[in-house]
């Protein structure tokens, strides 16, 4: 499979990151936490953080991170593709339609979190990649400059139809994000990807090869 699309499938696969911070309680020590993220329709990074949190308090100081980006159902860690991503976590800027549209996404990932940028003390950042660490295995290892995840725009009747496929096979799943490689479906309050046979290059296609079951999910298939 090619890097890319082990890239896009440990950025979709995770809906709880580790982060490393650097600590401002006591310096030149990293500060790790756990933090709930998402993937925005623009292949962005971003995460709901706390206002109060230590690690809020220490990337407003020094915005250097590290995070892991781990599979969701996989239990064991070592023998799963990993991403760590490098780089800065700054306060999201966005407004108007995109940022509705960014929250409808987030809060599709994560139902128990819907609406505290409303009304708790919890803000969305967004983090800037400067390199990337994928891990697939013992023999798969490499430094990457960049990940693309080429996600298809949803339509809300691609959305519907989607779902109504996944229905087929379990009625507690529903689709969170599409790309070129597979969907990112959410079930039973947990995130998983599910991959095509072969990539596709249009929406339409995605959408033939999931009704054709054209997919790889044993979950799903058995």
């Amino acid at each position: 499979m090619p890097v890319n699309a082990l890239a896009t499938r440990a950025l979709l696969s995770c809906r709880q990151a580790v982060m490393a911070s650097q600590s401002a309680s006591v310096p030149g020590f990293p500060f790790t936490t756990v933090i709930p993220v998402s993937i925005t329709p623009r292949g962005q990074i971003i995460a709901l953080l706390n206002e109060n949190a230590q690690h809020t308090r220490n990337v407003m100081i020094d915005p250097r991170i590290s995070m892991l980006m781990h599979d969701d159902i996989e239990e064991n860690w070592q023998a799963a593709t990993r991403l760590s991503v490098l780089g800065y976590l700054r306060p999201l800027q966005m407004s108007g339609a995109e940022l509705e549209i960014t929250r409808h996404s987030f809060y599709l990932l994560h139902p128990e979190l819907k609406d505290f940028d409303q009304t708790l003390d919890f803000h969305f950042w967004v983090l800037e990649p400067v390199r990337f660490r994928l891990i697939s295995g013992i023999e798969r290892v490499n430094w990457i400059d960049a990940v693309k995840p080429d996600l298809f725009e949803l339509m809300p009747q691609q959305r519907e139809a989607l779902n109504e496929i996944l229905a087929k096979y379990s009625q507690q799943s529903y689709v969170i994000q599409a790309c070129r490689y597979g969907m990112q479906i959410f079930e039973q309050g947990r995130v998983r990807f599910l991959a095509l046979k072969e990539p596709v290059e249009y929406m339409s296609e995605l959408i033939e090869q999931m009704n054709a079951g054209q997919f790889d999910d044993p979950a799903l298939t058995e």
